[in-house]
């Protein structure tokens, strides 16, 4: 067996081979960090590519084709000059010259489309527009709105072919 004394010495020669590992590990840590943190210091100080400023440039870009593309296109204004409002006058309109022509899968004109179609004064309000019919052929037309009494009058004018 041994004596306390070589116990004690080999305890303590444990110890310091324990904490002399533990310093080396430190050391070398610390080294691992310098050597990062120069790494960092030359990548900054390093000259850049000639592009290197514009290269927030195309995701601003694809942003901003986005925001123009997606966004929703302005109401065009509903003209009330005539005693009518625009819309109401179409609604009614497309109501008298369907009947007139007496045919299903009308396509007339939308809003934007008809907007430079009306002209207004004291008496009411004029929309000459046209409107397609299922085998192709268009048919313009001109509807009238009388203040006076509030009637709504449409005639045919003619038919186009495409």
């Amino acid at each position: 067996m041994l004596s306390d004394g070589e116990r004690r010495r080999i305890e303590a020669e444990e110890l310091a081979a324990a904490r002399a590992l533990q310093e080396r590990e430190e050391r070398a840590r610390h080294q691992l960090a310098l050597h990062a943190y120069r790494q960092e210091i030359r990548a900054g100080l390093r000259p850049r590519a000639w592009w290197w400023p514009l290269r927030w440039l195309p995701p601003l870009v694809a942003v901003l084709v986005a925001v123009l593309l997606l966004r929703p296109s302005p109401a065009v204004p509903d003209d009330t000059s005539g005693g009518i409002a625009s819309s109401a006058l179409m609604d009614r309109c497309r109501a008298e010259v369907s009947a007139r022509l007496g045919q299903a899968g009308l396509r007339f004109p939308n809003a934007r489309e008809a907007a430079g179609q009306f002209s207004a004064n004291a008496d009411g309000k004029r929309w000459d527009g046209w409107v397609a019919l299922p085998d192709g052929t268009r048919t313009d037309f001109s509807c009238s709105f009388t203040a006076a009494d509030g009637s709504v009058e449409a005639e045919l004018i003619q038919e186009e072919t495409p």
